[in-house]
């Protein structure tokens, strides 16, 4: 009786361990292959911040807003900004964006030109930001608010 429950005992706890090690692998297996991303990713509206250098050194920027997101391309910002100490508040306007199928994705101004540089994370609860203007070292952080 004795054997009999200790090979019982050691098959069962080998199938555990293989069972487990099988879960591991089918985890990380999809995490290898993340969900495809697009437009619809950023939808809803975004607290964020941005901070760093602006044109070539001549001052420090910070500014504080909400994006939003209309999960078609369109998109707003209303946002407070201090460019080397100088406050500007609730600046507002339209802009446009595009997601590719790999979470990364640009900011555009109303004519299509590229202003910043965006990869979605959280399956479309956040963002991280950086700017593409010539002279600038900025990035920033949204994070979702609410579905709009």
């Amino acid at each position: 009786m004795t054997v009999t429950k200790s090979r019982f005992a050691r098959v069962s706890g080998s199938l555990a361990s293989l069972m487990l090690l099988l879960s591991l692998s089918t985890a990380r297996a999809d995490d290898a292959h993340p969900k495809p991303c697009s437009n619809r990713s950023l939808q809803g509206t975004f607290g964020f911040y941005r901070t760093g250098h602006m044109y070539f050194g001549t001052g420090g920027l910070a500014a504080v807003g909400w994006l939003s997101f209309d999960g078609k391309g369109n998109a707003s910002v209303l946002q407070s900004v201090s460019r080397n100490g100088e406050y500007s508040f609730d600046e507002e306007g339209p802009f446009l964006y595009a997601v590719e199928a790999n979470c990364t994705g640009k900011l555009l101004d109303t004519d299509g030109n590229e202003f910043s540089r965006i990869v979605v994370t959280q399956d479309g609860s956040a963002l991280y930001m950086m700017s593409e203007t010539d002279g600038n070292s900025v990035y920033g952080v949204g994070t979702k608010i609410h579905a709009d």
